[in-house]
């Protein structure tokens, strides 16, 4: 059983490349924000490297995509790793077949632990995607059925913010402390989600902000 286990973890848990977005996001806005700021087709020299949250939660800038790196230990005993064809113990190594690549692997008396590596891209300058710089910030722009979803990360002097917008607490807090136009689109007597039409002014008051219900905090490397 606990076999199977290690293989059901593994398969949720290997190395792979996917969107980072969130589903059903209640917040869009009408443009590509903030509007009257030129499109960047790379990111700039000072936001490119890795900023981390802890040891296994890395956030990676480079020059033309953004990422989320989360490392995940997965620990089992030789004879269990010797039971899984996928898997071969090789110079100390756990090595992946059918990924043709080794992991980072710590080996103490017969427990094997090793390193699964998963990407969650942020941005990559996809056709569907506009990149902007603006007050120390990239807000990354996604196009969704002619409509934008945003996130933003902000440059401190200790590291980065990144503010994934989407939420009906985002949009409450924004309603009560910022006076955004918006339009509500409906289907029957359900909200489905907003769609904002900010200024430039109002996108500069937004990036003030704090406390938004999908952020994180990122140090230097």
């Amino acid at each position: 059983m606990k076999k199977y286990l290690i293989l059901a973890t593994f398969a949720l848990a290997m190395v792979s490349c996917r969107e980072s977005a969130m589903e059903n996001s209640f917040i869009y806005f009408s443009e590509a924000q903030p509007t009257n700021v030129d499109e960047i087709n790379e990111f700039p020299k000072k936001f490119v490297r890795t900023y981390t949250m802890d040891y296994s939660h890395r956030l990676v800038v480079e020059p033309k995509c953004a990422y989320i790196l989360e490392i995940e230990t997965l620990t089992a005993l030789k004879s269990e790793l010797d039971s899984i064809p996928e898997f071969e113990l090789l110079n100390n190594q756990v090595y992946d077949k059918s990924e043709n690549k080794a992991y980072k692997t710590f080996i103490k008396g017969d427990t094997i632990a090793f390193e699964i590596e998963r990407l969650d891209t942020i941005f990559s300058f996809a056709e569907n995607e506009i990149a902007k710089e603006y007050k120390s910030s990239l807000v990354l722009n996604k196009e969704v059925d002619g409509k934008y979803q945003t996130s933003i990360l902000k440059l401190s002097t200790i590291g980065a913010r990144h503010i994934q917008l989407g939420t009906k607490k985002d949009f409450t807090k924004l309603k009560s402390e910022l006076k955004i136009p918006f339009a509500t689109e409906m289907k029957e007597n359900d909200t489905l989600h907003v769609v904002l039409t900010p200024t430039r002014a109002d996108f500069r008051k937004l990036l003030r902000k704090e406390g938004f219900e999908y952020e994180s905090n990122y140090l230097f490397k």
